[in-house]
């Protein structure tokens, strides 16, 4: 059923409109389902002008597009801290995995936008080649300076990068679907790094 505005709203400036718009749906994506949140909700809560979700936005699910890319780079940064200490591009590679899979325990937002939501809402084929944009970049970078450094076999990076990638998806969703995702995770570890340990020279 479409959501109607009934008279016009005063609204935020454009300026900073669209980050109000990506926020105030973060918020409610966080707490519900897609299709449970309204757009007259997430205006409200911005507190901008249907013209203005316009503007800056084709429809709802152009919106959440953009709140799942964002969440997504920001998961990117902070994976890419985390193994910032590492040393050899293998220790990289594993510190990102683990850090990945502490996210996946411990982050809400990961959880809701990031797994259980993405793939629903945008459909398989636009969330591959969102994560082609984003994780799998990063993964396929990684795993090439991990070959380069001898520290991996010589094997065809992007077909690796997407089945290592695939192999932490899988782990993390066994854990955010988990009643116990602590246990979850420490389940999780031992077969994902042997895997790793796997591609090694």
């Amino acid at each position: 059923m479409p959501d109607v505005v009934d008279k016009p709203r005063r609204g935020r400036p454009s300026q900073g409109a669209r980050e109000a718009l990506i926020e105030a749906a973060r918020a409610l994506f966080m707490d519900r389902d897609y299709d449970a949140v309204s757009t007259d909700e997430i205006l409200e809560r911005a507190a901008v002008s249907r013209g203005a979700l316009y503007h800056h936005f084709s429809s709802k699910r152009d919106l959440y597009r953009e709140v799942w890319r964002d969440s997504e780079r920001r998961l990117i940064g902070r994976l890419a801290d985390s193994a910032a200490a590492a040393g050899a591009p293998f220790e990289v590679l594993i510190a990102g995995c683990r850090a990945y899979l502490d996210e996946a325990a411990a982050n809400r937002e990961m959880r809701r936008i990031g797994l259980m939501q993405s793939r629903t809402v945008l459909g398989w084929e636009e969330w591959r080649r969102g994560i082609s944009d984003l994780g799998l970049a990063t993964m396929g970078a990684t795993i090439a300076a991990a070959m380069d450094a001898g520290e991996l076999r010589r094997s065809d990076v992007e077909a690796t990068a997407h089945l290592v990638l695939a192999a932490l998806i899988e782990a993390a969703l066994l854990i955010v679907t988990s009643d116990d995702p602590s246990a979850a995770r420490a389940r999780a570890e031992p077969p994902l790094m042997g895997m790793l340990e796997g591609l090694r020279r």
